[in-house]
Formats: C-alpha cells, sequence, structure tokens
C-alpha cells in the first residue's frame, strides 16, 4: 500500500449516521444541559454516534484497517533503543494552543514522517469512546479517525496490562500503528501513533502508598520509552501532549520539564517537537509548558 503521510486529501464521499450529521469531521455536539435528562439523551447520541463511525470507518477504509493493523509493532517493557539509532541534534520545541488532530493536520508535511502520541487509557482500547465519552484526548483522536478499529485488534495487549497495572503506573508498553487517516473539515491526512499510557499519580499516591519519587522515575522512564520509539521508527515530526496532567494527577510543571531535559540534552533524528495542548483553565497545562519550554 502506498503511503501518502503528510498529504492532506479531500474526502471522496459522504455519509451519515442515523441522526443526519456527517459522521466524519462533523461530530454530534456534546451540549452542556443543567437537565440530567437532556446530558444523557446527548450521551446517548454520542454513544450511537461512536458505534456507528466505527461501523462506517469499517466499510469505508477495510482495506486501511487491515494494514495498520498486521504492521503494528509491539513495544513490550524488554525493549530497549539501540545507541546506533539514536540522532545527533536537539529538535525544535514548540507548544500549541490546539487539539492533537488540528495539530496533525497543521504541521502534517508531504514527505514527511509525522507520529501523535495517543495519551490512551492502559487497560481499555479508546477509554470510553465507544460510550460516547469525549472527555479524554484519545476519545478525540479515535472520533475523528479510525483508530479505535486498529486498537481493538489486539485484545491480548489490553488483557495482559490488566494483569499488570504496577500499583498504577502501569508499565512501559505501547503499541506502533502506522497510517492512521484523521478526518477534518472534509479533508483527511495520514499520521502514525504512538498508543501508550501515562502513570497514573492519583491513584499510585492514594491507593498503593507510591512516593513521589516513585511515580517521577515512572513517568521519566516512560516518556524516555515514548521518544525512543519515536526515534527508532526515523520520525520527523512528534506531536505529543500534556501526558496525563489531567485526572491522572500529573504536575503539569515536572511533566513538561521532564521532556525539555531528556530532549535537550539528549541527541535526537527528529525535528520537530510539538506539544498539542488545548488551554484549559482547570489545568493550566498549556501556560505551563509554555514557560518551561521557553526556558532556557
Amino acid at each position: 500500500m502506498k503511503r501518502k503521510s503528510g498529504n492532506i486529501e479531500d474526502i471522496k464521499f459522504d455519509y451519515k449516521t442515523q441522526h443526519g450529521q456527517a459522521a466524519i469531521g462533523n461530530p454530534i455536539p456534546l451540549r452542556r444541559s443543567n437537565q440530567t435528562s437532556s446530558f444523557w439523551v446527548d450521551r446517548n447520541l454520542q454513544k450511537e454516534a461512536a458505534i456507528q463511525h466505527t461501523k462506517d470507518m469499517e466499510e469505508q477504509f477495510r482495506d486501511r484497517i487491515v494494514y495498520s493493523r498486521e504492521n503494528t509493532k509491539l513495544y513490550d517493557v524488554d525493549w530497549k533503543c539501540l545507541p546506533t539509532a539514536k540522532g545527533q541534534h536537539i529538535p525544535s520545541l514548540d507548544v500549541v494552543n490546539i487539539d492533537s488532530v488540528s495539530a496533525i493536520f497543521r504541521y502534517a508535511e508531504a514527505g514527511k514522517k509525522t507520529v501523535v502520541l495517543n495519551l490512551a487509557n492502559y487497560k481499555k482500547a479508546g477509554g470510553m469512546f465507544i460510550q460516547g465519552s469525549r472527555s479524554k484526548e484519545e476519545e478525540y483522536l479515535c472520533h475523528d479517525s479510525y483508530l479505535y478499529n486498529v486498537l481493538t485488534a489486539f485484545p491480548e495487549y489490553y488483557d495482559w496490562n490488566r494483569q499488570h497495572t504496577n500499583r498504577s503506573l502501569y508499565l512501559n508498553r505501547a503499541l506502533y500503528s502506522p497510517d492512521i487517516y484523521f478526518f477534518q473539515d472534509g479533508h483527511k491526512v495520514l499520521c502514525d501513533v504512538i498508543t501508550c499510557a501515562a502513570p497514573n499519580r492519583a491513584a499510585a499516591l492514594k491507593y498503593h502508598g507510591v512516593s513521589n519519587e516513585e511515580n517521577l522515575d515512572a513517568v521519566t522512564s516512560r516518556i524516555r520509552f515514548i521518544l525512543e520509539i519515536a526515534e527508532t521508527q526515523k520520525v520527523d515530526t512528534l506531536i505529543l501532549g500534556a501526558f496525563g496532567a489531567d485526572v491522572l494527577g500529573q504536575k503539569g510543571m515536572e511533566v513538561a520539564k521532564i521532556f525539555r531535559d531528556i530532549l535537550r540534552k539528549n541527541g535526537w533524528s527528529f525535528q520537530k517537537v510539538i506539544f498539542a495542548i488545548p488551554d484549559y483553565r482547570r489545568y493550566g497545562n498549556y501556560n505551563k509548558f509554555r514557560k518551561v519550554i521557553k526556558e532556557k
């Protein structure tokens, strides 16, 4: 299958969900109603839309999905990046106030290899996407692509994860899936995806007695693991996020400093690293990352 990574293409078809809205690029909005009944009606519509989207993806992009499934690579806890795979320069770092899908469309370039980090649910493919949720970055990625169709082909990966939670710090395991189509505003573009979960600091400290030092060690190891996967895959542009600085309880400033220090102190071959972090006031990660990344 000929790779077209970085080429933004027009969508050549038009299909509707049973609710009459285009399933690609135009999700049914989740309205913020004060009435509980209205909320659940909207949530049910989102669930139906997610199920329909998954079916439509399977029908319209069957060959593409099969290709991505067959070429997905598992990076396990024992994997180590070979020193010979390392590059020698420091990539440019930027923090942008947009979501990951928008970043893919903004920064993907023809002839260049772009990869986005799926800030994944460790135990369940797509998180709560198939229930209609849009509260996590992974769920947004699934709503705007056929990523969910690919991830659900690896139940053994998630079965193993559920049996090895490492006191909620989780372990260095990831899936690298090539050539996932993402959709936005009537266009589509191919991008590779690294699916990897951040340590759940909130649960680890509250329920398992994990120290903050242990958590930081796990975060540092996980971040290096992800960057070395991108290095091994010869990525040109890497799109990242706040990596657990949300309900998982990681601290934005700490995560940003870990990323910055590893990216600046080690040689890499990729050219650009983009932190796509929408400016949500609840966590303030956009401003935190901008402050840290700008520091010399």
